[in-house]
């Protein structure tokens, strides 16, 4: 399939220099719920592991073709996804089809989130920002949560979805503006 991604649960580019990478990590989210509900402190330290455990990858990892390590140096991109979401959903009597699930999805996909990108931007500060880094929308203060209102604008706003937020985003924000983030993206 030319100029195509096969790995679509991040969209990279590719083009004649360029070839894209997926460097994927999953949290098991069931190996996450204690005492009746989502542990955020486990969550946090299972993603800061594993962000940098994906950024290493990207500097030890064999590479088929030159133009997939120009890809993956240069921009650095790793997803962190989650696995086992219905078992979570499960283990916390919470029925699939419910706003409850929705609801769950939400915080946890934002406890996710949040660890994600702050963990590449502490890895900035220690290790430096991705090449493509000036200019990005993170060095322009874009978060993706952000991204939904240029996405509305777009479509001329046509947009109905909740864009509430648990989390303080400000630390995250504070982190990128001062260090940059090490990883292109961080989320799968």
């Amino acid at each position: 399939v030319p100029s195509s991604n096969l790995c679509t649960e991040i969209l990279l580019n590719t083009s004649d220099e360029e070839t894209a990478v997926c460097n994927l990590g999953s949290v098991n989210l069931t190996a996450h719920i204690q005492d009746g509900e989502l542990n955020e402190e486990l969550i946090a330290q299972t993603v800061r592991t594993a962000i940098r455990m994906l950024d290493n990858v990207i500097d030890i990892n064999f590479y088929p073709t030159p133009e997939a390590r120009n890809s993956n140096m240069r921009h650095r991109p790793v997803g962190m996804g989650v696995m086992a979401f219905q078992d979570a959903l499960y283990k916390l009597r919470i029925p699939y089809s419910s706003q409850e699930a929705v609801e769950f999805a939400d915080r946890s996909m934002e406890m996710i989130s949040y660890h994600a990108i702050l963990t590449s931007s502490e890895l900035a500060a220690e290790r430096g920002a991705y090449e493509s880094y000036q200019g990005s929308k993170w060095d322009r203060g874009l978060l993706p949560i952000d991204t939904v209102d240029l996405l509305e604008k777009e479509r001329g706003g046509h947009l109905t979805l909740d864009r509430s937020s648990k989390k303080d985003w400000t630390p995250v924000r504070e982190s990128i503006a001062k260090h940059g983030i090490r990883n292109s993206n961080t989320m799968a």
